[in-house]
């Protein structure tokens, strides 16, 4: 065996352009496969880590529902959600407490620097019904009747790209935003702005939501951002997970597709859906050139074959078998298969810190996420073994034909 062995490494030395084509083949689609996996795990993880943050037993309620995929837009009537929107929600049965919230995104301005960022106001002793992991690490939360005090995010106050904080506690800052009004009966952008002091900093949670949030109380945000007493959401905190189904069927039965509801769980599947159509994609051309490479291989032995006709009339005159000029060849399959293989398992996985840098450092709101690839060993060697396969199939006929050839018609053969 290790004659034979011998026998496929020298022939692939031989023909070295070649063979260095067809294992780069094979390993641009074991890479693509395996920088998909790691990236789709990496992504999994890191939306299982952020929901985590979440309590599993608070429901979302929006003015109106919203839709996870893709396609046009559903033009459907939005619910406006009041005070008695929320004794509603809060009187329903398997509902422990309810409480609404106001946000929008602004520019918030300190000592020169500024920052975009969503605002939010809601009620401060209820955040830790949302996330209950939530602390602060200076400074206090911001009473309901508190109209210029502010808490703020850890990444807020300490961002990666400043050398300074942002804003310390006790801190002067201001929030300005832009919104279209009519004047005269002409429509102009017209800047609102006001100013607040600083009440606290929480600590860094892990979620985009809190650590690059700004909170006010409710009454603050409904007055800076004008919304007339209107809410842009609600929490519906249940009495346990298992009740969220039930409180969602009850809410339905009031206000029927109204509103939309949105919890942890269904979020989580929705977000999954469409990262696994969009994987299911990938992976179809990555195993398009998997099987491009396969046929690298078929086209790389097969012209080996017609090459080496005397070689192999010489090899059946002395006595090896058919078999063992089937082996021959296959071997050298296998050995295509097995260094693209491996090649496309390690590019594949320095391509996934790659990718998701990338994405990082295009996108201004994913600065601070801590998301890395994960690679599931089981899936590494399915795509591994995936390669061997296929490279094994793709040696089969010209091996089949090398081992068939006659030994006479072989050695008249010109070479």
């Amino acid at each position: 065996m290790s004659e034979i062995i011998g026998l496929s490494i020298g022939a692939l030395k031989e023909r070295k352009v070649r063979s260095v084509l067809t294992v780069l083949m094979v390993m641009i689609g074991v890479a693509l496969m395996t920088s998909l996996n790691g990236l789709g795990g990496g992504m999994e993880n890191f939306i299982d880590e952020q929901l985590n943050m979440v309590a599993p037993n608070v429901l979302i309620i929006t003015p109106s529902e919203i839709v996870f995929g893709f396609g046009p837009p559903q033009d459907k009537p939005a619910l406006k959600l009041n005070s008695q929107t929320v004794k509603t929600i809060e009187n329903t049965r398997g509902v422990k407490t309810a409480f609404p919230t106001v946000y929008s995104f602004a520019t918030l301005k300190s000592g020169g620097e500024e920052q975009t960022a969503m605002v939010m106001g809601i009620d401060q002793h209820n955040v830790q019904y949302v996330a209950p992991k939530v602390e602060l690490e200076y400074g206090t939360y911001v009473l309901p009747n508190d109209i210029t005090g502010i808490v703020l995010g850890h990444n807020l106050a300490f961002p990666d790209d400043l050398d300074k904080p942002f804003a310390k506690n006790g801190q002067t800052i201001s929030i300005e935003y832009t919104k279209v009004e009519s004047q005269a009966g002409i429509d102009k952008v017209v800047v609102k702005k006001k100013s607040y002091q600083v009440k606290g900093i929480m600590k860094e949670l892990g979620t985009q939501d809190f650590d690059n949030g700004a909170f006010l109380s409710l009454e603050a945000a409904n007055a800076l951002f004008e919304k007339g007493g209107y809410f842009d959401g609600i929490y519906a905190v249940t009495i346990g997970p298992e009740e969220n189904d039930k409180v969602e069927e009850r809410l339905r039965d009031i206000y029927g597709k109204n509103i939309g509801i949105i919890s942890p769980k269904a979020m989580a599947e929705a977000i999954k859906d469409i990262m696994g159509t969009f994987g299911s994609f990938i992976s179809g051309i990555a195993v398009v050139s998997m099987f491009v490479g396969g046929v690298g291989i078929v086209t790389t032995l097969y012209t080996s074959v017609v090459e080496r006709i005397r070689e192999i009339g010489l090899l059946k005159a002395i006595g090896y078998g058919n078999a063992t000029i089937l082996s021959m060849f296959l071997i050298e399959g296998l050995i295509i298969g097995s260094i693209g293989g491996f090649l496309g398992l390690l590019s594949g996985m320095g391509g996934s810190y790659v990718l998701i840098r990338l994405m990082i450092t295009g996108d201004p709101d994913a600065a601070g996420m801590t998301l890395n690839p994960y690679f599931k060993p089981q899936d590494l060697i399915q795509v591994f073994l995936l390669a061997l396969v296929l490279s094994l199939l793709a040696g089969l006929y010209p091996a089949w034909r090398a081992s068939k050839l006659s030994p006479i018609e072989a050695l008249r053969k010109d070479q």
